[in-house]
């Protein structure tokens, strides 16, 4: 049996996840919590094998949540279940140790070998997420390009999709139409010749347009 905690600041959608688990799944959800910052006290409560852990959250994030249980020892696997498609979001988590990343239109089936994986300290990698990863690293051997002609509102836009912002985001966020929001993304692409969001966002971290 895998013993789980949930942290998660929407109560519905944890109650969702712990109503989705049946007694042949072998996952008993042990505690559900709604920020890291309770985590310490419940790990030095309950015996816990994964911590399932959302990024946004209240008081600490789940970027925060694992600095703050590395500083104090604890050493759970964490998988993180998230909206986050940004590669951003997603190079800051591994980097503070999560096991694995899992975006929240996840099948049951593709969660329950995330968590049974990830458990065992082995990495796992929501399908999407394989994709954008695969493409980071696959763009790294790509001669440099003009990434530096972007003008300011297109930087904008960058860092926007860099947070993980759709088309329709970008344009309530920067006060102009989804046209033309669509029309800077197709030109930007162009300009840095690029086929992917993944690539753009690995460009502009390499030129320090945005911050990793």
């Amino acid at each position: 049996m895998i013993k789980v905690l949930i942290i998660e600041d929407h109560i519905l959608f944890a109650e969702g996840l712990k109503a989705m688990f049946t007694k042949e799944d072998e996952i008993e959800i042990v505690a559900h919590i709604q920020n890291g910052k309770e985590a310490p006290d419940v790990l030095n409560q309950q015996e816990i094998d994964l911590i399932l852990m959302d990024i946004d959250m209240p008081v600490i994030d789940g970027l925060e949540t694992m600095t703050l249980l590395k500083k104090q020892g604890f050493n759970t696997p964490v998988l993180m279940l998230t909206m986050h498609q940004s590669l951003q979001k997603i190079k800051k988590s591994l980097e503070n140790g999560a096991q694995g990343y899992v975006l929240k239109d996840a099948s049951k089936k593709e969660l329950l070998q995330a968590i049974q994986k990830t458990s065992k300290r082995e990495n796992y990698f929501h399908s999407k997420i394989n994709n954008q990863l695969f493409d980071y690293f696959r763009g790294k051997n790509k001669p440099q390009t003009n990434i530096d002609e972007l003008t300011t509102r297109e930087k904008e836009i960058v860092k926007c999709i860099a947070d993980g912002m759709n088309s329709n985001e970008i344009a309530k966020s920067l006060f102009i139409s989804q046209h033309t929001v669509k029309t800077h993304r197709r030109n930007i692409m162009y300009k840095v010749n690029v086929k992917t969001s993944a690539e753009l966002i690995r460009l502009a971290i390499e030129r320090k347009i945005i911050e990793p």
